[in-house]
């Protein structure tokens, strides 16, 4: 019986570092993000910086950007000093009685590169256009797998 207990407590360790080989690292708990863009139509550039979630600023890129009646579909490519993030974002647009566009709508993490590889998130952004300019503020959670 001695011997047996000897063996136990000798494959113990064995077993449970076994155990844990091979096991996938748990994706990190979403945390709050918040992006603020700013981008001229017509190009389709501006810049944009994060806090929260993600601590970054740099330029952008819409290489996809159409409306459709009143929704405007958007691929925009983020990059910063870490990696790009490429976010699409999908918006309802109204028209105030003022004439201001206003946009809401929701976005989500479809891709990174450098340190935003692992990265994914969603939330809802807000946007206002006036004269060609338009001001973002997209809000929500990301984590990294």
């Amino acid at each position: 019986m001695r011997r047996l207990s000897f063996i136990g407590v000798c494959l113990t360790p064995l077993l449970l570092l076994l155990g844990t080989t091979g096991t996938p690292a748990a994706a990190s708990v979403p945390v709050p993000v918040t992006f603020h863009d700013t981008l001229t139509i017509g190009p389709f550039t501006g810049t944009w910086s994060a806090s929260g979630g993600i601590s970054d600023s740099g330029t952008l890129t819409e290489p996809t950007n159409f409306r459709v009646d009143d929704q405007v579909h958007i691929v925009r490519v983020d990059t910063g000093s870490k990696g790009t993030i490429t976010l699409v974002i999908h918006v309802s647009l109204t028209v105030e009685p003022d004439g201001t566009v206003v946009g809401i709508g929701p976005w989500a993490v479809i891709d990174g590169t450098g340190a935003y590889a692992e990265l994914h998130g969603q939330g809802t952004g807000h946007s206002v256009v006036v004269k060609g300019v338009v001001t973002d503020t997209l809000t929500g959670s990301v984590h990294f797998d």
